[in-house]
């Protein structure tokens, strides 16, 4: 199954968790952290909350991001089915931190 690759920008909310799970490899860092898309619909403006995962040596890179910050994620979404329940969160592949000069060029 081929994956739709996206690019999103939008703002980090709340803290970043980082933590190490187990794997059949070995261990692995991961970042879990969410990021609101803001974007107009219908002359309004709508939210887009995206839960993201963030894997190995990439971690490093968002340690010192903060809530508030602006950021564009490059990766997938993955879908999960546990029981009766869908869970559906981006894996980020990659991660930028927009500065705010950037951010008014868009």
């Amino acid at each position: 199954m081929e994956r739709e690759m996206l690019n999103i920008s939008g703002n980090l909310v709340g803290e970043i968790k980082t933590t190490t799970i187990d794997i059949n490899e070995g261990k692995r860092e991961v970042a879990n952290f969410t990021v609101v898309n803001k974007f107009k619909e219908n002359g309004k403006t709508k939210k887009e909350y995206i839960y993201c995962n963030l894997y190995g040596e990439k971690v490093e890179t968002v340690e010192d991001f903060e809530s508030g910050e602006y950021v564009h994620i490059f990766g997938y979404f993955k879908e999960v089915k546990k029981e009766e329940k869908i869970f559906k969160n981006f894996i980020v592949k990659h991660i930028n931190r927009i500065n705010k000069e950037e951010k008014e060029e868009e």
